[in-house]
């Protein structure tokens, strides 16, 4: 019975199983159909697919292989399937499938193989699928580019399109800053989008690119409005003795411009960038980039990127190679608090920045030492195909600039490096021929100071710049063919062409070009020709073309010699926003203050020299200025019609080399393109000059060259010669305004001009808009008017000029009469040099210190609002610091006298307020209220006479020490003002003792104690019986030169 039972259990298992088998192979059949259905599917479209591939693709041809292998997997599988089932090829899958059923086991294998063979070959189609897509992507456009997210911008915004302009790359970059919510505006994105294309008009794929290859869009995008709203400062490099805690005083490692909102990581990099321009201090310094005088050295190239090699560390001073190649660590808190490496990224912001120190790693307990990257250590070899494969990168990778040991590339360090070289693309755009280089003013005066450092005259950049306008004028006026004839435009040419053939090409000319003289003779000789062609009643074609053309040659011959200037300006603007660091080069023995003085003109210069003699040698003066000398502006209208030589006479008298007013100190020679409350930025490279205390003395211009801002003295000596046969050959000289300027000019011009020169009296015309001359010196327009007119001058009051002709060299008043005049001289007033305020990286306390009138607001004693160690000082200062002549004649109101008499007591008052500000001792002021007199005025109009306006008691004092005014004394008292023969030699006399107060001790000393004593000037710390008010001093029988002796005025 047990045996029975025992079997009968065996049989029930068996049976159980069986059945179990059977149902697993009748499911396998059932399925067998459908799989088999599938995968004909999935077969069909490989084969419409394959054709379509680029098996030049690497991952392409990886998963065709896949393909391929699982292909022939399923080849078998039905190989078996037919030898299962015993069928002739042909049969049905159903009969195939029931042959299949009572095989056994066998079927459930092939259904299992089957399923993971569909499994697989639909994961390669999927494959296959996105390779394609990627492919078809790139065959358009994108196939150069790295990055995926770079990539999928592309394809997404501009297809197959290889280029876009720069206005629809700003609307793509916008869509993407809206669409990832990053708060950009419309104006950031555009104008971010033009500095990360240097200010191109469009972008390539290979472009875009090179800017977005390595953080995603939207993240770039974010640093770089970031980077766009923070503020630029200055920051001075720290490096600590670790043991002390203190500063090693035997490195100057200087300073680097960052971003307020840039992490230590990248002060990392901006410090072993800046590190590696030490390697060039011998052969190039500071002042090689400046300097004229000899044969300045030649600097080598900037490297746009720094590379920091073995070749470059070992060209470095010693004590500086650490700094170059990162071998340093950040402490805060005055080495406190170490930062290690992976932290770096994370501290951002100028409170850290400025926490933040460097400690040689040399220099650190072993402990402390941040640990080195094993080297021998092989990288990681990626397992598949599609990890080799940088198309297939999922997000963005890369190593950072420094090779932490973290992952990836930072935005903030992508947004820095697009910037760093936008900028620098942008300062050698217009660097890349000499075409380029005449078409941007700030380039162009940088070529200026090229030319005279490869030793080619300066006027022959100036000969370049008028050909290139006169041909954009001539295009712009008729682009016509050379047989057609246009009358504007033969005018216009025939103008320009001998105006220049004159002052450049004759034999006569003082300007000395660096051209064959053959090529000049002839090109002279060929628009002369040409011009009195033109001059007939029906003039032939084409006339104007000949006289273009015959200056062709010359223009190319100066071009050709111009080349090494144009390499030297290629080198100075591949390095932007290099810092010029003054005290690591002097290696002083003790502290001293840095102190900028933007401007070497009266104001400038005059400041300059007293702090640069300093006796206790406190200060470190650099004075910004395009020229390398200075130049008394206030005796222009008299050179103009009498220079003398470069050795002797007005102009030698007028000049001192800034080498010598700054004997000591610097000369940077450049614009002022932007300024902030640590340092200004100065040419087209953005140089950055540091300082403690800054003196902005930029001074004001005319729409007339009377002001000029060449760099060479020898250079502006051939403009004076150059202007004074300009005026000896027109036949009618106009002057427009009645000012000091207008009225010297015109007295000059028909006095002085024919007695100094011998040539034929001229015929002088001056309009004034007003009913008198000198209209703010009250008593001064009838002594005015009738001496111009004794001399000559034509004198139309009450009109303006409003139709400027130069071409027919007619200009129609507002009366409609017309004047014809060879030579004009706009003397309408000055302007204020101040746009380097109005620059977009200049800081909001400086833009916010202009006034309406473009003039600068100041306190009391001359220092901005809001920026106590910025002071401004002449012509550029608001009104209310300077005293008046006295009230309108017309309007009554009483408007300030800038003259160049009390610029020179603004630079007393700031100088002695930085020195204060240093002794920490109570300010001077100036109130110009306790002027009792008004400014006075000596108007020279020529040889022999001149009038005095001053004051009476003023003008008796003046005489006693030597300035004699002269005039009448009863018109001085009645009038305030008298025609005197004294003028002409009392302002020749007050020209040379300008030019020696900025070269010479006593002399300047003399002068100093003099202006600090006007009684404008409030002294604190002057004894109480010393200040007295301006009332009480008037009334003294001896007048005492500390208290009210002003030397006589310079306009």
């Amino acid at each position: 019975m047990s045996v029975l039972v025992g079997l009968t259990v065996d049989l029930a298992y068996a049976i159980h199983n069986l059945v179990k088998e059977v149902k697993a192979r009748v499911d396998a059949a059932e399925q067998l159909p459908n799989t088999c259905r599938r995968c004909v599917r999935l077969v069909d479209q490989i084969d419409g697919m394959v054709d379509g591939c680029n098996v030049e693709d690497k991952r392409t041809r990886t998963i065709l292989e896949n393909i391929q292998s699982c292909m022939e997997e399923l080849d078998d599988l039905i190989d078996r399937m037919v030898k299962l089932g015993a069928t002739k090829q042909g049969g049905s899958s159903v009969c195939l499938c029931l042959s299949v059923t009572s095989t056994g086991k066998d079927a459930v294998k092939v259904e299992d193989d089957l399923e993971r063979t569909e499994e697989e070959l639909r994961k390669h189609l999927d494959s296959l699928v996105q390779a394609t897509q990627l492919h078809t992507y790139s065959t358009r456009t994108s196939n150069k580019l790295e990055q995926v997210d770079s990539r999928r911008f592309w394809d997404e915004h501009f297809g197959d399109m290889r280029e876009v302009s720069i206005k629809a790359m700003a609307e793509a970059l916008h869509h993407e800053c809206e669409s990832n919510n990053l708060g950009v505006d419309t104006g950031t994105v555009v104008q971010l989008t033009k500095d990360c294309f240097s200010g191109k008009e469009s972008v390539t794929v290979l472009g875009f690119g090179e800017v977005f290859n390595k953080a995603s869009i939207p993240d770039t995008m974010a640093s770089l409005a970031k980077r766009a709203r923070a503020k630029t400062s200055l920051l001075g490099i720290k490096v600590y003795k670790f043991d002390a805690k203190s500063l090693d005083a035997s490195l100057h490692p200087g300073f680097v411009m960052c971003k307020d909102t840039d992490s230590l990581r990248v002060l990392r990099s901006l410090v072993m960038t800046h590190a590696l321009t030490f390697a060039e201090e011998d052969s190039s310094s500071d002042d090689s980039d400046f300097d004229f005088d000899g044969q300045g050295k030649q600097s080598a190239p900037a490297k746009a990127k720094p590379k920091v090699t073995a070749e470059a560390l070992e060209a470095m001073p010693p004590e500086y190679r650490f700094l170059a190649a990162g071998e340093f660590t950040f402490f805060l808190d005055d080495c406190e608090m170490i930062v290690q490496r992976k932290q770096e990224k994370n501290l951002s912001g100028m409170e850290t920045l400025t926490k933040a120190c460097l400690v040689r790693d040399d220099d650190l307990p072993e402990e402390l030492r941040p640990k080195k990257k094993d080297k021998s250590r092989k990288p990681r070899l990626s397992a598949t195909a599609s990890e080799k494969d940088t198309a297939w990168e999922k997000s963005s990778q890369g190593t950072s600039a420094q090779g932490e040991e973290d992952d990836g590339v930072l935005a903030d360090d992508v947004a820095q490096s697009i910037m760093e070289k936008a900028a620098t693309e942008i300062a050698s755009r217009d660097c890349k021929s000499i075409a380029a280089a005449i078409r941007a003013p700030v380039v162009l005066h940088g070529l200026r100071v090229a030319a005279k450092k490869s030793g080619v005259p300066e006027e022959s950049v100036t000969f370049l710049v008028e050909i290139d306008q006169l041909r954009q004028a001539a295009e712009a006026i008729s682009p016509t063919s050379a047989g057609a004839l246009s009358m504007p435009r033969l005018r216009l040419v025939k103008a320009s062409a001998c105006n220049i053939a004159e002052r450049f090409l004759s034999p006569e000319s003082a300007f000395k070009l660096p051209l064959a003289a053959d090529t000049a003779a002839i090109a002279n000789k060929t628009v002369t020709k040409y011009a009195a062609l033109a001059d007939d009643d029906d003039p032939l074609p084409g006339l104007d073309h000949g006289m273009l053309e015959a200056l062709r040659g010359p223009f190319d011959e100066v071009e050709a010699a111009l080349a090494p200037a144009l390499e030297i300006l290629q080198k100075k603007n591949a390095s932007v926003n290099k810092v010029v660091d003054v005290a690591k080069k002097q290696k002083w023995s003790g502290p001293k203050k840095n102190v900028v003085i933007c401007g070497g003109g009266i104001a400038g210069a005059w400041t300059a020299f007293h702090l640069d003699n300093d006796e206790q040698e406190r200060f470190h003066v650099t004075v910004i200025d395009p020229k390398n000398y200075f130049e008394d502006p206030t005796t222009q209208p008299m050179l103009m019609c009498d220079p003398g030589t470069v050795e002797e006479g007005r102009f030698a008298n007028s000049i001192a080399p800034y080498n010598k007013v700054v004997a000591k100190g610097k000369h940077v020679c450049g614009f002022v393109q932007s300024i902030s409350t640590t340092h200004v930025e100065v040419g087209n490279e953005r140089t950055v000059v540091p300082f403690d205390y800054l003196i902005m003395a930029m001074g004001s211009s005319y729409a007339s060259n009377i002001k000029v801002v060449n760099p060479t003295v020898e250079y502006r000596w051939k403009q004076h010669q150059a202007e004074l046969i300009s005026m000896k050959n027109a036949a009618t000289i106009l002057v427009i305004g009645g000012g000091v300027v207008g009225v010297e000019i015109a007295g000059n011009a028909a006095d002085r001009l024919h007695k100094a020169n011998g040539c034929e009296k001229k015929k002088v015309i001056l309009v004034q808009s007003g009913p008198h001359l000198l209209s703010r010196a009250k008593g001064a327009h009838k002594h005015v008017h009738d001496l111009l007119v004794s001399l000559g001058v034509e004198i139309h009051l009450n009109q303006r000029i409003v139709e400027f002709d130069d071409m027919l060299q007619t200009y129609t008043s507002s009366s409609g009469e017309v004047f014809s005049a060879g030579k004009v001289y706009r003397c309408t007033g000055p302007r204020a040099n101040t746009d380097a305020l109005k620059d977009a990286q200049t800081d909001f306390v400086i833009q916010a210190a202009l006034d309406d009138k473009g003039f600068v607001k100041v306190d009391d004693h001359l220092r901005l609002h809001g920026a106590p160690n910025v002071f401004a000082i002449g012509d550029i200062v608001e009104g209310r610091m300077f005293p008046t002549t006295g009230e309108h004649v017309v309007t009554g109101e009483v408007a300030p006298e800038r003259t160049a008499e009390f610029a020179t007591v603004h630079g007393v008052v700031a100088v002695e307020n930085i020195i204060r500000t240093v002794q920490d001792e109570a300010l001077m002021s100036i109130d110009r209220d306790r002027n009792v007199y008004g400014q006075s005025l000596g108007v020279d109009m020529g040889p022999e006479k001149g009038v005095a306006v001053i004051h009476h008691e003023k003008a008796e004092y003046l005489k006693t020490i030597g300035f004699d005014f002269g005039g009448d004394p009863e018109e001085l008292k009645r009038d305030g003002a008298s025609v005197s023969d004294k003028i002409p030699g009392v302002k020749m006399y007050i020209t040379s003792i300008i030019a020696q107060c900025n070269m010479n001790a006593e002399a300047h000393a003399g002068f100093w104690a003099m202006k600090a004593g006007y009684p404008e000037v409030v002294d604190p710390l002057k004894p109480a019986e010393e200040a007295k008010p301006a009332e009480e001093a008037k009334l003294d029988e001896e007048p005492k030169p500390a208290e009210e002796a002003p030397a006589a005025a310079e306009e």
